[in-house]
């Protein structure tokens, strides 16, 4: 089943001053068209300006496009009713990059994971208390880890609930923003190795945004690239990433290639 189309979009910032003269800005997306089957996992490479996380933030419902059409499990997220964005919403979860400034500080890691659990679910206390303790448990933490705050986390255990908190309410798609690119090679290779443990119990669907191809091959199913602001690669096969010629792409396999031909990937 399809879960995600993105079809033919656009978008730009408006317009920029310069000396005194206005003009239009050049599109941050230009024509962007990709789709995510359900459970599949499609990582979103490109370098830093490329449009990957200004797609994340339209597929999200927090940018709208001048062209174009988001389609989350068919319906257009930028023109349902009130009611069904919200379904969407619940449907469609998202992990930062930032994994600090993506909680309150002042509330404890059961109140983090429970918010969405508070708002579209009505669950009695020891219910809520469960769920929150499963869900520590399923992430690699422990039950009674719902009581710290966030300062008393690490940042690879901080992601962890973050996490937690998106795969609250079972979502058909999670939209990953550069989720492990701030934690260290150890914390990257134990969320990385998560995501993929719970793609496969849960049945999940990833959107996996990054500039490090390494860490794209290792979780995903397919890969698409993009430079300024166009999709110039998609592969539904990783490994076909491999055969592309396009001198962007190129420089990405470069970036991870160690100088030993016996050593690089795929093996």
């Amino acid at each position: 089943m399809r879960v995600l189309q993105v079809k033919e979009v656009t978008h730009s910032y408006g317009r920029r001053k310069w000396l005194g003269r206005s003009e239009l800005r050049p599109p941050v997306l230009s024509g962007v068209s990709l789709t995510i089957e359900s459970g599949f996992c499609l990582g979103l490479l490109g370098t830093s300006g490329a449009g990957k996380s200004t797609l994340g933030k339209v597929i999200l419902g927090l940018e709208k496009p001048q062209k174009g059409q988001v389609l989350f499990q068919g319906q257009d997220i930028y023109h349902g009713s009130t009611q069904v964005r919200r379904e969407l919403r619940r449907d469609m979860q998202v992990v930062f990059q930032d994994c600090y400034s993506a909680v309150n500080p002042r509330m404890t890691a059961g109140q983090i994971i429970g918010e969405p659990l508070d708002n579209y679910e009505r669950l009695s206390v020891q219910e809520q208390k469960r769920t929150v303790e499963n869900l520590l448990e399923r992430v690699g933490l422990r039950p009674e880890d719902r009581n710290k705050f966030p300062h008393q986390f690490s940042g690879g255990q901080l992601q962890r609930i973050n996490i937690a908190r998106a795969i609250a309410l079972k979502p058909k798609l999670i939209v990953l923003d550069e989720s492990v690119s701030s934690l260290d090679m150890v914390h990257q290779m134990h969320i990385l190795s998560l995501l993929g443990e719970l793609k496969s119990s849960l049945g999940l669907s990833y959107l996996f945004i990054t500039h490090d191809i390494r860490a794209a091959y290792t979780v995903c199913d397919g890969i698409a690239v993009m430079e300024q602001g166009e999709l110039i690669e998609y592969c539904d096969d990783k490994d076909g990433i491999f055969e592309s010629i396009h001198p962007a792409v190129q420089r990405l396999i470069a970036s991870i290639l160690p100088e030993h031909p016996a050593d690089r990937l795929p093996s």
